[in-house]
């Protein structure tokens, strides 16, 4: 986005460094082609954590993308922008600027959306919005089955209100995938001031003895190759993991971590790779009585739905993971739902390899509290930077986000076990019907729950010691460089990431326009 944005003045020239290849993977375009993509080591970084203690030292994968459009090439397309009060509660940290009414301009102009009133959707931005091609019929079941819970309908969830169940709003045109390169990038890659590189890796950032970012230094196969100058500014969307790693190995971050690495201090920011954040998952199954779209995915089955996809843009190839949204109290006091549950017609799990499939006809619900307490950490491992990051995040290490998954998890199980569901659920199959207490469901919790593949936070936006960037973006202690993806997001939105990465990239365009200085932007 910052690409397209910057280069349509054609007195700024901008490079845009990619590590990943094109975007040219079939499993991109197609929606239901994420079962491989993710774990897929052409398109993914496929990092992965160190063992969670508060589950049983479980290892998880940490996706992101590694091509063009970054994650939203592989991610379930999900648009969620978040709510009113996540974004006046990033201001009330201390980052004026970032209300819900500072940032909703930008969110509309980002987006064509097929939802919502006008005056709070985009009607001309180049991310399309849009509902399913084809929705499965236990969608509407669970839709009903949310009423027969008091959980109201909700015809737009980044209207107004989240509040309810909502059918969902996915980044894709005419059942493919579109992701931010899509949108953005592929438009313009041939203006002349737009220069696109990609199978480079930034392996450190250029900062001079005045203490101003000139550029980044790139390799290509292991080796260095080249330097990169700018002569205006350096702006750097690498993504919650791999920007804070690349902060430290250019020295900047924790003096005690960079020296141990044997790194030079340039700046000691503490913040550096604190203050991550995820999305816990916990998931509530049942088998049912009619065909789901895990057992389309292979053989002559799969090659059919291809076909149509190809052809119309429907079928379950054109599926993402929800097709049904509810956001939801975990208590009547709450002062805004806390709680996501997404509705798949699809059974399947997730182990550090990625995504493991079910051979039954199935379906879940993925539960997770919206605005986990707990905080992990990344590092690096040494002053390599082919070597992957450290990630520490011990998941469910805070009572009250367990107290918020185990509310999710057993209104999962309600809806399933509702009238209108009924006369299609065989049996629960997670966690099963043996789990029935509070200490069973816990186990079960940390046994089961997996990432939601939405880390933040990592180089948090904000004043105070432990931050990394201002709310201008500009890195503290650094000139010239900025952030702008999701590290910077000082909390976690009661959203997938998606749709508020975006529009961060869409406010970081108008403050670095703002300094009308406009010579070079890479």
């Amino acid at each position: 986005m910052l690409a397209n944005r910057l280069s349509a003045n054609p007195a700024i020239r901008v490079l845009l460094l990619e590590a990943g290849g094109p975007d040219r993977s079939p499993l991109i375009h197609i929606p239901a082609g994420i079962a491989r993509a993710i774990g897929n080591s052409a398109l993914d970084w496929c990092y992965r954590a160190e063992p969670d203690g508060s589950r049983y030292d479980k290892v998880d994968l940490w996706p992101a993308g590694k091509t063009l459009g970054g994650s939203s090439s592989i991610n379930g397309m999900l648009f969620v922008r978040g709510s009113r009060q996540d974004f006046n509660g990033w201001a009330a940290l201390g980052n004026p600027g970032w209300s819900y009414d500072d940032v909703l301009p930008y969110f509309r102009r980002l987006e064509t959306s097929e939802f919502g009133d006008a005056s709070l959707r985009g009607q001309n931005g180049p991310m399309p919005v849009s509902r399913l091609r084809t929705t499965h019929p236990l969608a509407a079941v669970f839709m009903q089955a949310a009423l027969e819970c008091g959980i109201p309908r909700n015809a737009d969830y980044n209207g107004v209100s989240q509040d309810g169940v909502a059918e969902p709003q996915v980044t894709q045109r005419d059942g493919w995938r579109w992701s931010s390169a899509r949108s953005f990038l592929h438009p313009v890659r041939k203006r002349p001031n737009l220069r696109i590189e990609t199978r480079l890796l930034a392996e450190r950032l250029l900062v001079d003895a005045t203490g101003r970012c000139t550029g980044v230094q790139v390799r290509h196969d292991d080796q260095s190759v080249a330097q990169f100058i700018a002569s205006c500014e350096v702006i750097v969307t690498a993504g919650a993991l791999a920007t804070p790693k690349l902060l430290m190995l250019s020295g900047i971050g924790p003096a005690a971590l960079l020296r141990e690495h044997g790194l030079p201090v340039l700046v000691d920011l503490p913040g550096v790779g604190a203050n991550l954040q995820e999305h816990c998952n916990s998931v509530v199954g049942a088998d049912v009585s009619m065909r789901t779209y895990n057992m389309e995915a292979s053989g002559l089955r799969a090659a059919k739905h291809l076909l149509r996809w190809l052809a119309t843009g429907r079928g379950p190839a054109a599926s993402p993971y929800p097709h049904a949204v509810a956001f939801v109290r975990s208590r009547p006091e709450e002062p805004q739902p806390d709680l996501q549950l997404l509705f798949g017609p699809f059974a399947f799990g997730y182990d550090e390899n990625g995504v493991v499939p079910y051979l039954k006809p199935a379906v879940t619900i993925m539960a997770n509290a919206c605005h986990p307490v707990a905080r992990g950490r990344l590092t690096i491992r040494s002053a390599d930077p082919a070597a992957p990051p450290k990630i520490e995040h011990r998941l469910l290490d805070e009572p009250e986000d367990v107290r918020r998954q185990l509310a999710a998890s057993r209104l999962a199980r309600r809806l399933l076990q509702t009238e209108a569901f009924r006369p299609y659920v065989l049996r629960e199959i997670l966690p099963g019907p043996a789990v029935q207490t509070d200490p069973q469901w816990i186990e079960h919790l940390r046994r089961t729950s997996s990432l939601g593949y939405h880390p933040v936070g990592s180089c948090r936006m904000g004043t105070g010691p432990d931050a990394v960037v201002s709310p201008t973006l500009m890195l503290h202690g650094v000139s010239g460089l900025r952030i702008a993806d999701a590290s910077i997001m000082p909390a976690l939105p009661a959203a997938n990431t998606n749709a508020a990465t975006l529009m961060i990239a869409e406010k970081a365009a108008d403050l670095i326009l703002a300094n009308r200085r406009a010579p070079t932007a890479l």
